[in-house]
């Protein structure tokens, strides 16, 4: 075993986003590169319990999975602590997806005891604006971050880091002193196809996510309701949130008057579908500002435009350089500047949109490519352990 591999869920598992895909597509490229790895998770997934032979990152992963209960979001499972305390005593390093769920606690605490070297990937639990809420809101939270999040994070080698806002709250809880891997999460362009131009008058936007305030779907409908054309549509997949908020967004579409299509919750075939009918994605996190920025990178931006598709995100997120590369726009938190973007995307004509199309997925291609970025974490993953394998020089960064 080269390396341990913590992670709450695990895809196939449905449900959960963006943190499990992100922690099977650095496996899968680690396991590309010939690195073994022993990788624990939850079999949580809203459909059904995984097993093992579900969970398909490579030969080179042995995959062992608990049995969750209760607390599902948070993959509690008493069975956990058996696996993960033996993973942590013999892989010579462990790298932890998450923090503050019932695994990645476990793991980061058992490192620490067994003083065995580990990084974390914090994947936005620490964004400026997240900890910011968590302290003035939820009191109990807080304290578990100071009691144990907090102190074991300073122990782990390296905190992987995906954007500058999410380095930046990292160092504003952590220390200046701490040490910040920042690399993008990968995306495996093999697995997209890029579809032609959508057929069809009007702009057609499409939002992936969950209906919940920090993603800013309801502000972002309202900026959008003020200045679309009759023939413009709006297409919206994820898991619904029940609450006022959901609630909100459904008199939302009601006001469209079909002008909006929510279709809930779809598997990725039909993702990819959505995808292909869109002309652009939008992804508007943090523009509520009740909710606050807790995304850190926005891992559907990356496989939109693998997909083919521009983009159009709110700023802070790991994609403020979109416009300098051409492949969208970033926008503002606030409606206006929502407003002034989407004018901008119903000016684009098809050669231009091609163009941006184009663009998109050479970046994926070549800046995002998984196993090259893969290599730059695993370097310093592994620099402080002995393995029997050579080690090119690092590139990361560090402040």
């Amino acid at each position: 075993m080269d390396v341990g591999i913590v992670a709450t869920h695990i895809p196939p598992a449905k449900g959960y986003g963006g943190v499990s895909v992100t922690a099977a597509v650095l496996t899968k490229a680690w396991a590309e590169r010939g690195y073994q790895q022993v990788l624990i998770a939850a079999d949580e997934s809203l459909d059904g319990r995984l097993s093992a032979k579900d969970v398909r990152l490579g030969q080179q992963v042995e995959v062992r999975l608990y049995q969750c209960y209760g607390f599902r979001r948070w993959g509690f499972g008493l069975g956990a602590i058996p696996k993960i305390f033996s993973v942590c005593r013999q892989a010579p390093v462990v790298y932890i997806h998450g923090i503050a769920t019932w695994p990645s606690t476990l793991a980061a605490v058992f490192c620490t005891l067994l003083r065995r070297p580990f990084m974390v990937a914090v994947h936005g639990g620490l964004m400026p604006e997240h900890v910011g809420l968590i302290r003035r809101q939820k009191p109990h939270k807080w304290l578990f971050y100071q009691w144990l999040t907090l102190p074991t994070l300073r122990k782990a080698i390296a905190v992987h880091c995906t954007s500058p806002t999410e380095a930046e709250g990292v160092r504003q809880v952590l220390g200046a002193d701490t040490r910040i891997v920042l690399v993008p999460n990968g995306i495996d362009s093999r697995d997209f196809k890029v579809a032609d131009y959508p057929t069809g008058t009007g702009l057609k936007l499409c939002f992936l996510g969950h209906i919940q305030q920090e993603k800013g779907i309801n502000a972002f409908i309202r900026a959008w309701l003020t200045v679309r054309n009759p023939k413009d549509s709006l297409l919206i997949a994820g898991r619904s949130v029940d609450g006022a908020y959901f609630e909100e967004f459904q008199t939302l579409v009601g006001q469209a008057q079909g002008a909006i299509r929510y279709l809930g919750y779809l598997p990725r075939d039909e993702i990819m579908t959505v995808l292909a009918d869109s002309h652009f994605l939008v992804l508007p996190s943090g523009l509520e500002a009740a909710g606050g920025m807790r995304e850190n990178f926005g891992n559907v931006v990356a496989e939109a435009m693998a997909a083919g598709r521009p983009v159009l995100v709110a700023k802070g997120l790991a994609w403020d350089h979109l416009e300098t590369v051409g492949v969208g726009w970033v926008f503002e938190r606030s409606a206006a500047s929502v407003c002034d973007v989407l004018r901008k995307a119903q000016a684009v004509n098809q050669r231009k949109w091609e163009q941006m199309s184009r663009q998109g997925r050479q970046y994926v291609e070549t800046q995002l490519n998984p196993v090259t970025l893969g290599e730059r974490i695993w370097q310093v993953l592994t620099q402080t352990v002995a393995v029997n394998r050579p080690q090119s020089a690092m590139e990361t960064t560090h402040d």
